[in-house]
């Protein structure tokens, strides 16, 4: 199947999804609040329908992954920006600051960082939060990593992780991650 079949296909499961989406907002507005089940199933609907949106975007991005055309980026805004756009991520930030600016793909690389926040977003949770790291060694380092199991587990992982190892290794990068019982961890080194 070719990226514009995909495209197309991605566009068709995207309509319903977003009427989807509407109706549980517009549920959770007319509903009364002391339905605490109903507002939980219409939380959960919700998510379920950023996470098959978030699968569907790593799906195109692994088939139409272009050649890269270098910019310069600086990693740590792209970070703080995207986490900016979710305050109730439930993820902290060590950022090292002062990093040199990459010589990356814009989109690519603003495509990686939501990639990675979303995916360590399902996995965390208020008794083990996901934790944002930059340094430099070689290269800008980006490492995530969390305490909470089950990595593997979401729905849309090996999607992802897929999706962002190719994205860095476009840019020569180097691209690491583990998952056990002690948690999940993420390494990311952009030349």
């Amino acid at each position: 199947m070719d990226a514009i079949a995909l495209r197309d296909i991605a566009h068709d499961l995207r309509q319903p999804l977003s009427t989807i989406e509407a109706i549980a907002y517009y549920l959770t507005l007319v509903l009364p609040r002391d339905d605490g089940k109903t507002h939980e199933q219409l939380d959960r609907v919700q998510h379920l329908v950023e996470q098959s949106n978030w699968i569907l975007s790593n799906g195109l991005h692994l088939s139409d992954l272009a050649a890269p055309e270098p910019a310069s980026v600086d990693v740590e805004e792209l970070i703080t920006q995207t986490l900016a756009a979710h305050p109730d991520s439930g993820i902290r930030l060590e950022l090292c600051g002062g990093l040199p600016q990459i010589q990356a793909d814009q989109g690519m690389a603003r495509s990686l960082i939501e990639n990675l926040v979303t995916l360590f977003r399902q996995i965390s949770t208020e008794q083990h939060p996901a934790t944002v790291r930059t340094s430099y060694a070689s290269g800008v380092v980006i490492e995530i990593c969390t305490e909470a199991q089950g990595l593997r587990s979401i729905a849309g992982a090996a999607l992802s992780l897929e999706s962002a190892r190719r994205v860095v290794e476009a840019h020569s990068g180097v691209f690491d991650v583990s998952s056990d019982a002690g948690g999940a961890r993420l390494q990311v080194v952009l030349p």
